[in-house]
């Protein structure tokens, strides 16, 4: 976390690439968030046993426990059932959004990715919290 940066929101980000999960995770922790960044689904499941989130964002394909799976038990758990996910995969942009949502997430990006772009997606998802932070 950036010395001074006031932190709004935390976020989970699961994610297997560590350039991507580094990237991403500076970022969002640079806009205000709060970051744990993990490398698998079941990482996340962990995490998430450990601590509340305000926001999971989780690439869909991952090994071992998928973002769908890892998606779907979410959504099982009345714990979590209501934790906005932002799924994110290079997977075909219709086709991976339709399977993104079918099993439940809040919303879909399509890789490649600026990070610009994720911190605007989930500022909109954490209803501008790290906008507002700057305000």
């Amino acid at each position: 976390m950036d010395e001074g940066v006031e932190t709004v929101a935390s976020v989970l980000l699961a994610e297997d690439d560590s350039d991507i999960r580094e990237l991403f995770a500076r970022a969002l922790e640079s806009a205000g968030a709060a970051v744990v960044a993990v490398n698998s689904g079941g990482e996340a499941l962990e995490a998430l046993r450990d601590a509340e989130f305000d926001l999971l964002v989780t690439d869909m394909w991952m090994p071992n426990v998928s973002g769908l799976d890892l998606c779907k038990a979410l959504r099982a758990d009345p714990a979590t059932a209501r934790l906005p996910i932002l799924m994110l995969s290079a997977y075909g942009r219709m086709r991976g959004r339709e399977e993104a949502m079918l099993v439940g997430a809040t919303e879909y990006l399509t890789k490649p990715i600026r990070p610009s772009m994720l911190v605007s997606k989930v500022d909109a998802l954490l209803g501008g919290r790290l906008t507002a932070r700057g305000k």
